[in-house]
């Protein structure tokens, strides 16, 4: 009995907090399974690696874009995404279109250019 207890109490005890997920609406989902491993999946993510790949650092959505600022982390993705080490990203949730990875300069003005609402907002 006490075997079983001590089982199940360290099962309990090695879950992470920091594992779930959020629906972004659409399909898509902010899926953390670490404070390093957070990524955005969606409908046309057919290797549940990420539509934006680890480290999602932030993001921001409404009923029409998911916006997010996403760290490169080799150690979590196979992918060559870029020479910086941080990225923004846009998808649009209608047209289940990704933009990026894209420079600062690049997404402010892809995001103008989309009409983006200045209430989502990156931190």
């Amino acid at each position: 009995m006490k075997a079983k207890l001590f089982f199940v109490l360290f099962n309990l005890a090695s879950c992470s907090v920091s594992d779930y997920t959020e629906d972004l609406g659409n399909e898509y989902s902010l899926v953390s399974e670490s404070k390093t491993i957070q990524f955005i999946t969606g409908p046309n993510d057919s290797t549940f690696t990420g539509l934006v790949p680890c480290t999602v650092e932030s993001f921001a959505s409404d009923d029409f874009y998911i916006i997010a600022k996403q760290r490169n982390n080799p150690g979590c993705s196979n992918l060559d995404l870029s020479s910086l080490s941080i990225n923004y990203w846009i998808i649009d949730k209608k047209r289940e279109k990704v933009y990026g990875p894209l420079d600062s300069l690049s997404f402010n003005r892809m995001r103008k250019g989309m009409s983006i609402s200045n209430s989502l907002k990156l931190f």
